[in-house]
């Protein structure tokens, strides 16, 4: 096999930690029975899996006060919240940087229940909030929801999630926190009051296989109407959904496999605190890789907010895919186009053929950058 370098980590982290493909593949070849259902062993076996692998993602994301509900993917739990949630005729706040997860629902639920959609505002250049523009925005159409990604899957640019979903509590909004760039890697408070709720997906940050997601929520009885119907393996004789978040959410049959992944992945972020101040190195060195070629530009890199290993960048005279093209030929994957962020990329500047997007992992190693160096040193010796 050629030699390749992977630099698409805010699309799936890859690798993963070797005991996520093992635990993994031993719950594939040993785990026959779905959670929740039945007495045997095998039954008994998965529930515990999932009760087990719930207990360390709390401790992780440091809500151990609160539930959380297992879906197929960060996409499945923001449709189900968004679509559940009660909108007819509501005020919505997004941030510029959301993802078609999140806008693609909005914009649907705009054309069938006139929700009214409205982006908070953030400097152009610093990518900060504007508080007092925020509070004023806040003051003249008051918001029922406030949707925020925790960090740019374009840019990697951190928001300021606890201190606006305190401003939006105070004027009596439900808050949506969208973590699917950094759960496990950025630390949030969960616990707040002030998030209701907060979704992720395992086969990014989280370092896990496809296949799991979820949502973190008060725990109790729900809070959303239920989206899809289905049975739990509890209460079969009552034809409504139940009422506790949880069992009206995860109906069907869970993916057990992936959830034992999660479970290993999680256990290892724990037992390797050390990992985010490795990711944060290499995306420092990716940085300074970039940054050393003339021709190329860092999309947004006069931010003065915290950031994360994703930097879009722009090359002088070619377009993304051109330049995707070509690395993926040197054997060096990354992301061009829109990322499914259109709302960023308008932000940003970089509509409409978007960016080429390098995106690093605590798990990419000294030889992918040093591969790096040398397919961006073959284009631009050849540019």
């Amino acid at each position: 096999m050629s030699r390749t370098s992977y630099f698409d980590n805010a699309a799936t982290t890859f690798p993963k930690p070797e005991i996520v493909y093992s635990e993994a593949d031993r719950a594939f070849r040993t785990l026959g029975g779905s959670i929740g259902r039945g007495d045997g062993e095998q039954a008994k076996t998965a529930t515990a899996l999932a009760r087990d692998s719930k207990t360390i993602l709390k401790r992780l994301l440091q809500c151990e006060g609160k539930e959380v509900v297992y879906t197929a993917s960060a996409t499945d739990a923001l449709n189900r919240i968004l679509l559940g949630l009660s909108l007819e005729g509501a005020t919505v706040y997004v941030s510029p940087f959301e993802h078609n997860a999140v806008t693609r629902v909005l914009h649907h639920l705009a054309s069938t229940m006139a929700i009214n959609v409205r982006q908070l505002p953030f400097d152009r250049r610093s990518l900060r909030l504007k508080q007092q523009e925020t509070l004023d925005e806040f003051a003249r159409n008051k918001p029922d929801l406030v949707v925020l990604t925790h960090a740019s899957n374009v840019c990697g640019a951190v928001l300021p999630v606890e201190a606006i979903c305190e401003i939006a509590k105070s004027f009596g909004a439900m808050t949506l926190v969208d973590m699917s760039q950094t759960a496990g890697l950025v630390p949030l408070r969960l616990s707040l009051d002030t998030i209701d709720f907060a979704v992720f997906a395992g086969h990014k940050t989280l370092l896990a296989p496809f296949g799991i997601g979820g949502f973190v929520c008060l725990p109790g009885e729900r809070r959303i109407k239920p989206v899809l119907y289905g049975g739990n393996g509890i209460d079969s004789v009552n034809q409504d959904m139940p009422s506790n978040i949880v069992q009206m959410e995860e109906i069907g049959s869970q993916n057990v496999y992936a959830i034992a992944g999660l479970k290993a992945s999680a256990q290892w972020l724990l037992d390797h605190v050390d990992s985010k101040a490795i990711e944060e190195d290499r995306s420092h060195r990716l940085l300074e890789i970039l940054r050393s070629y003339p021709k190329i530009s860092i999309v947004a890199d006069e931010m003065a907010c915290e950031r994360i290993g994703v930097v879009s960048c722009l090359f002088e005279g070619y377009a993304p895919d051109e330049i995707g093209s070509v690395l993926s030929d040197l054997g060096v994957s990354v992301r061009t186009g829109l990322h499914c962020a259109p709302y960023a990329h308008e932000f940003l500047g970089t509509l409409p053929l978007g960016t080429v997007r390098f995106s690093v992992s605590a798990l990419t190693t000294d030889g992918a950058l040093e591969h790096l160096r040398e397919a961006l040193d073959y284009i631009d010796r050849n540019s």
